[in-house]
C-alpha cells in the first residue's frame, strides 16, 4: 500500500514551486530528464501559458527520506461543471511523463503519483497527451476502466549517440527525397547566398524576430496541409519560445538554426539541450523555396548539431518523411489517453450522450422503406 500522506505532496503555488527549483534540478541531472521535464522549461510554461490561461498549478512531489526522488508538474483547469487535469507543458504536442529517479522502486513511485493525480487534485476527467507505450505512467493509466479516448502515435527517435563519424553515418542512411546529406545546400547555393547560423541566446531582438518568422511559416504551413493547431497562433506560446531561446538568467535551454538566402531566412529550426537526448521543438521554411528543401537543411544541421554533442535527437510524434529518415525507419509508439475519473465526470459523458442522440433522432428525416426484405432494406427520403 502507498502511503500517500507521508510521502507526496502537492505544490500548488508559485513561491513554492520556484522553492523546488535546486531540487527538482538536481533530480533532472541524476534522472537524465527529457527537456520538457526541467524545471526552468516547466517554470516558462507556468509563466506564459498556464498561468495567463488561467489554470490552477497542481505540482507533485514525492521524497524518500526528506530527498525529493519524484515531481510531476500538473495543472488543473475548469470548463462548465467539470474539472480536467492535464500536465503542466506550452500546450504544443510535448510528450507526458513522470520525472523519477532511477531504481528499483521507480515504478512504486510513479504509481504513487499516478495516484494522488487521480484522488487530490480533483479531476473529473484525466488528459494525458503523447504517453510513451514503454514507459510505467503509460501501462499504469491504460489499466484504467473509463477511458474515453485512446489514440496510438508514431514517435521517432534518432539513435546518434553510438554512433562513430558523421560521414560514414550519412552514407549509411541512403537518400532523402532522392538526395544525399549536404546535396541540400548545394541545391539551394544555385538561387544565392545560402548561410547556415545559430542565433546567439544574447540578442533577444534577433531571437524574437527569427520567432516570429518561424511561427508565421509554420501558420500558412498549417493552413496548406490542414493542421493548424492553437498553439501556432498562441501569442503565450511565442513568449514562451523567446523566453525559451534568450533567457533572463542562467543558460538557454534550447537553441535556433536559421538558414538564410541572401540575407533573409527560408527555414528554422528550434532544437533543444540534450540531457542526452535532445529534442526538435518546432520548425518551419519558406514555401516558396519549397523545391529546394530548405527546410532539410535546417533538420539536417540540427541532427549534425545533436550528433557532435553525441546527444540523440527525439523528433516527436508525426509522419514526415524526414523523420522516418533520420530514425532509419524506427518508430515507437505513444498513446493519448483521455480518461473519466469521478461520477460527475461519467455523469457528464452520459448527459452529453444522451443530448447527442436527441438531437439526432429530433433532426433525423423519416425514412421509407422501399424494398419488403428487411436484411437488404433501401431507404429513401420523403
Amino acid at each position: 500500500m502507498i502511503d500517500l500522506a507521508s510521502q507526496y505532496e502537492i505544490v500548488s503555488d508559485e513561491a513554492g514551486f520556484r522553492a523546488l527549483e535546486t531540487e527538482w534540478n538536481a533530480l533532472w541531472d541524476r534522472a537524465q530528464g527529457r527537456y520538457y521535464q526541467a524545471f526552468t522549461v516547466c517554470q516558462l510554461a507556468w509563466q506564459h501559458v498556464g498561468k495567463p490561461l488561467g489554470r490552477r498549478l497542481r505540482c507533485i512531489v514525492g521524497r524518500r527520506d526528506g530527498r525529493v526522488v519524484v515531481i510531476w508538474p500538473l495543472v488543473t483547469y475548469r470548463k462548465w461543471l467539470w474539472n480536467y487535469v492535464l500536465p503542466l507543458s506550452p500546450d504544443a504536442g510535448d510528450y507526458t511523463s513522470v520525472l523519477v529517479e532511477e531504481g528499483p522502486g521507480a515504478s512504486t513511485l510513479v504509481a504513487g503519483a499516478w495516484e494522488v493525480a487521480r484522488r487530490r487534485c480533483g479531476a473529473d476527467f484525466l488528459q494525458m497527451p503523447y504517453l510513451r507505450e514503454t514507459q510505467d505512467l503509460y501501462r499504469i493509466a491504460s489499466r484504467e476502466r473509463r477511458t474515453l479516448l485512446a489514440t496510438r502515435h508514431d514517435a521517432w527517435v534518432a539513435k546518434l549517440r553510438s554512433e562513430g563519424e558523421w560521414e560514414p553515418f550519412c552514407q549509411s542512411l541512403g537518400t532523402l527525397f532522392r538526395k544525399k546529406p549536404g546535396t541540400f545546400a548545394r541545391r539551394l547555393s544555385k538561387e544565392g547566398d545560402v548561410r547556415v547560423q545559430m542565433t546567439d541566446p544574447s540578442d533577444r531582438t534577433s531571437n524574437t524576430r527569427f520567432v516570429d518568422w518561424l511561427l508565421e511559416h509554420k501558420r500558412e504551413w498549417g493552413e496548406r496541409v490542414d493542421k493548424m493547431e492553437s498553439w501556432i497562433t498562441s501569442p503565450h506560446y511565442r513568449d514562451f519560445l523567446v523566453d525559451l531561446l534568450t533567457p533572463h538568467d542562467g543558460e538557454p535551454m534550447a537553441r535556433m538554426i536559421v538558414v538564410t538566402l541572401d540575407d533573409e531566412p527560408v527555414a528554422a529550426l528550434i532544437t533543444s539541450i540534450g540531457n542526452p537526448c535532445a529534442h526538435a521543438i518546432i520548425g518551419a521554411f519558406d514555401a516558396r523555396h519549397g523545391k529546394a528543401s530548405p527546410g532539410s537543411i535546417a533538420v539536417e544541421q540540427g541532427v549534425r548539431w545533436s550528433f557532435d554533442h553525441r546527444w540523440d535527437l527525439d523528433f516527436g510524434v508525426g509522419s514526415e518523411p524526414f523523420k522516418s529518415y533520420w530514425c532509419r525507419g524506427k518508430a515507437s509508439q505513444v498513446w493519448t489517453l483521455h480518461l473519466i475519473n469521478s461520477r460527475w465526470g461519467h455523469a457528464a459523458i452520459l448527459l452529453k450522450r444522451t443530448l447527442r442522440q436527441f438531437f439526432r433522432n429530433t433532426n433525423e428525416p423519416e425514412l421509407q422503406h422501399t424494398d419488403n426484405n428487411p436484411d437488404c432494406a433501401k431507404t429513401s427520403l420523403t
